[in-house]
């Protein structure tokens, strides 16, 4: 293991503590002048299945996760169940030592088709389904097992409660500890995860000074992590980074109706209703004054957004594949009466209800085709927590430009990735502001425009007709062909014009050579490990390249068309079964992708896996390589 890359995993129960104990590692190794990234998994019950993070922490800024990780932190026995195939030659397993007479029976919250699973491996091995048996089995892969006394260690402090409810703090500290950072960094942890609750940081102090003595007194310290210099950084999530971004977007009203994993976003942003926010033109605080409206259903979600939206106001609002699903007609009304609404779109595996939080990426074709009848929207895609803040201020730029409807489209394993975020610039996107006419009467839909933007009217200050129905300039209900075919030329246009006036970086981008021995293309959260296998690739002198897509419409033909029209092997990486932005390159290009990468199981996408199936397909081992690793 090296000493600025680090793999942890800390797994228990739903509601267990396990964001607490990553928030007191993930603060600790920041202040000590490291980089965090890492991915949070869980189950869609409320309280009591099992849950993970998954941590990489390094020196440099990590972009990826990989396997096996380094430590196991198991704040329940059926972690060391779970994730039995995540380790590898050296990898520190740390549990309490009440979990040695555990058996696989009584895992009360383990998945049945999980514990079945499990009882075959161990019984294909000839060990028993017991924590012995897995014991065993993880020392077969290289793995040390820590069984320590954690509820002795804990109850020697005469904290309150039982002692299960400190076991992520003492399992956070011996991790720590063991690394050799010191303990005033995991003080400052501590203090960080509890803020504001002196009595309980108090008591926990108590449990991080027990672990660091346990590790002491026993010599189990196994590195001595250097300490770097502290840079100023914000630890972000993907939802966060949207939040941040639609605030600073200019956002002045959102809607939601509840749904995993897109109301962490709108719950943020109720929390800051009232965030002030720096000036641009003078540097002084001002009211952002957002106002977010929890609705009876997405129906009402999408179709008051809208709404708020002909008042002048930037408005938006968020929902994942279900919802979206209701939101469809609301977006059909909005591509006809232009109005200029963003729709962050969180993907999560499907169909129906399907895995609520897990990852998926198959909803590309349904964003580019919701709504029934041909109307313009943009659809775009960020690939990762910093490029998230900046993608939603130009969504909200994008729909007052245009006056159409702008798809944000962010995967469930983006939306809960933890990154260290150096600095946030808002100015780096210039707002761009819709000019309202100033007319009384306007020709809302006015034809005779170059672009296909006509005159912006809001409610309140401009006379126009508005209905779903084909109109013509006034927005009077017509069914006159002649009108119905230029009115849909204007509205089409406008997608050319968005087109021209985009840049191309903010369409795709190609990173590394041009002549490489690979192309890699992707969308979304796979930029990170796919930017990383090529690091790797590099060591093995395979010479490799990644054209990632960032906007589906209007979509990029031709730079694509030029970038695979030269490349040598391209091997196509997205996390769904069919392979769906492959669809779109040969609908938009003609170019038909023969290799890919696909993992469709809900979990996140690793560098160790990426490697291994691009080696697969050098090999000619498949030309589709289906990813199946995670827990």
């Amino acid at each position: 293991m090296s000493e600025t890359d680090i793999n942890l995993l800390i797994g228990g129960p739903q509601g267990g503590g396990i964001d607490s104990a990553a928030n007191m590692i993930s603060r600790a190794f920041a202040l000590a002048g490291y980089n965090v990234f890492g991915v949070r998994e869980y189950h869609s019950n409320i309280k009591g299945r099992h849950s993970y993070i998954h941590y990489r922490i390094m020196k440099e800024r990590p972009r990826s996760l990989k396997y096996p990780v380094d430590f196991m932190v198991a704040l329940d026995p059926d972690t060391v169940f779970e994730h039995m195939d995540n380790v590898g030659n050296g990898t520190k397993v740390i549990y309490d030592s009440s979990f040695d007479s555990f058996e696989l029976k009584n895992a009360r919250m383990m998945n049945h088709d999980t514990m079945s699973r499990v009882r075959s491996i161990l019984e294909e091995a000839s060990l028993t389904p017991d924590m012995k048996g897995i014991s065993a089995y993880l020392k077969s892969k290289g793995a040390e097992i820590y069984s320590i006394p954690f509820e002795k260690l804990i109850t020697q402090n005469s904290v309150d409660g039982p002692a299960t409810r400190y076991y992520n703090t003492l399992g956070a500290a011996i991790t720590v500890a063991m690394l050799g950072l010191d303990e005033d960094h995991m003080d400052d942890g501590i203090r960080y995860a509890f803020r504001g609750k002196d009595k309980v940081i108090e008591t926990n102090l108590k449990v991080v000074k027990s672990g660091y003595d346990y590790v002491k007194s026993l010599n189990l310290k196994i590195d001595n992590l250097e300490v770097f210099e502290r840079k100023p950084r914000l630890m972000l999530s993907g939802n966060d980074a949207v939040t941040i971004g639609k605030l600073m977007g200019g956002l002045r009203f959102q809607t939601y109706y509840p749904i995993t994993p897109a109301s962490d976003e709108s719950t943020l942003l109720e929390a800051h209703e009232d965030v002030k926010l720096l000036s641009r033109e003078n540097e002084k605080l001002k009211s952002a004054g957002v106002v977010v409206v929890q609705t009876e259903d997405e129906l009402a979600a999408v179709n008051m957004a809208n709404g708020a939206a002909l008042t002048g106001t930037r408005s938006a609002t968020a929902t994942s594949g279900p919802g979206f699903s209701l939101m469809a007609e609301g977006i059909s009304f909005a591509g006809m009466t232009e109005i200029p609404v963003v729709v962050t779109f969180y993907q999560r595996g499907g169909p129906s209800t399907g895995l609520p939080t897990r990852n998926g990426q198959a909803d590309l074709l349904f964003a580019l085709n919701t709504g029934h009848g041909e109307f313009p929207r943009i659809v775009i895609s960020s690939g990762d927590v910093e490029e998230c803040i900046y993608d939603a201020m130009k969504a909200l730029n994008y729909a007052q430009r245009y006056q159409m409807p702008v798809i944000h489209v962010i995967d469930k394993n983006l939306a809960n990735t933890m990154d260290l975020i150096p600095t946030v610039d808002p100015k780096r996107v210039k707002l761009i502001k819709s000019e309202i006419s100033n007319e009384k009467l306007i020709k809302r839909y006015m034809l005779d425009t170059s672009n296909g933007i006509s005159p912006m009217g809001v409610f309140g200050r401009n006379i126009f007709w508005m209905t779903g129905d084909e109109h013509d300039e006034l927005g009077h209900v017509t069914e006159d062909p002649f009108i119905r075919d230029r009115m849909m030329e204007k509205r089409m246009k406008k997608l050319e014009t968005a087109d021209a006036e985009i840049p191309l970086e903010d369409k795709a981008i190609l990173f590394g050579d041009e002549n490489a021995d690979i192309t890699y293309v992707t969308w979304g959260s796979q930029k990170g490990p796919i930017l990383d296998a090529i690091e790797e690739l590099k060591k093995d002198g395979i010479n490799a390249n990644l054209l990632y897509i960032k906007m589906f419409e209007p979509f990029p033909s031709e730079f694509v068309k030029k970038v695979l029209g030269r490349a040598r092997l391209i091997i196509n990486v997205e996390s769904n079964m069919t392979a769906q932005a492959a669809k779109v390159i040969r609908m938009n290009t003609g170019i038909e992708i023969e290799n890919n990468i696909l993992k469709y199981n809900g979990r996140h996408m690793t560098l160790d896996e990426i490697l291994k199936a691009t080696k697969d397909i050098i090999k000619k081992n498949g030309y589709m390589v289906v990813l199946n690793n995670g827990s």
